[in-house]
């Protein structure tokens, strides 16, 4: 397949957690930096999207499967490629080697958004190809469905969103919300690593504004929420372990 990107990463001591592990957060930013590298190289890079086409790329949806940990010094590979389009949503699938063996498969969901309008913008109105070669099939057990309700006793923590959490389009950065589902969970409970992990994105946060992150625990699931203090849910999170 050629519409795919492959970058090496040696994993530093930056990207590891207190048991040396290749952290959650640590394979998100790694999987955004290989999808960066080949959007620019396809010229579909959040630059060209905003000048030409007056939009910007939102990520939706993501799901994790961990087979086995990388840890502090190992050398990875992550290779990235698209599966074809929808009408509005597109998919992109990554996939981590060590060693010439996986060891972990994401899938992601995206779409276009008008910066003016913020209304969605069909793919082949922002320079999609559909005649450009994709991946047949998610490289992930898929998503799942789950839309949890918190109550006031599961209650974990607020977060106030700083200058920090920010990306390049002024709201939360994706890899910070998850931070934040992670941080839910002590060391302790974290010993033992989730297989597998889904965040849904539901609405933008900016800074300055409030998050109230809740936990709960069902049929031995554990799904993470962050809500604004308006009372709008943020984001969803699904751990598996």
């Amino acid at each position: 397949m050629n519409n795919t990107c492959k970058i090496k990463i040696k994993i530093n001591a930056n990207e590891v957690d207190y048991n040396r592990d290749y952290t959650l957060c640590s394979l998100l930013r790694d999987f955004q930096e290989a999808v960066d590298v080949h959007a620019l190289a396809t010229r579909l890079d959040g630059d060209t999207m905003l000048k030409e086409y007056g939009a910007i790329w939102i990520l939706t949806h993501i799901r994790v499967d961990v087979k086995e940990q990388a840890k502090w010094h190992d050398e990875i590979e992550v290779e990235t490629y698209p599966l074809r389009p929808g009408i509005l949503r597109m998919e992109r699938e990554g996939v981590f080697t060590k060693n010439g063996k996986v060891f972990a498969c994401l899938s992601s969901e995206w779409c276009l958004l008008d910066k003016a309008s913020g209304r969605p913008r069909r793919p082949e109105q922002t320079g999609v190809s559909p005649d450009a070669e994709y991946g047949s099939e998610m490289v992930t057990d898929g998503y799942g469905k789950y839309n949890p309700s918190y109550s006031e006793s599961e209650f974990v923590f607020s977060h106030t969103v700083r200058i920090s959490d920010l990306d390049i389009n002024g709201h939360m950065n994706n890899v910070a919300y998850t931070r934040l589902a992670v941080d839910a969970f002590s060391s302790a409970e974290l010993s033992v690593k989730p297989k597998s992990f889904e965040i849904t994105f539901k609405a933008q946060c900016f800074e300055g504004e409030e998050i109230r992150v809740y936990r709960k625990e069902e049929n031995g699931k554990y799904f993470v929420g962050g809500i604004k203090s308006d009372g709008a849910k943020i984001f969803d999170t699904m751990f598996t372990f």
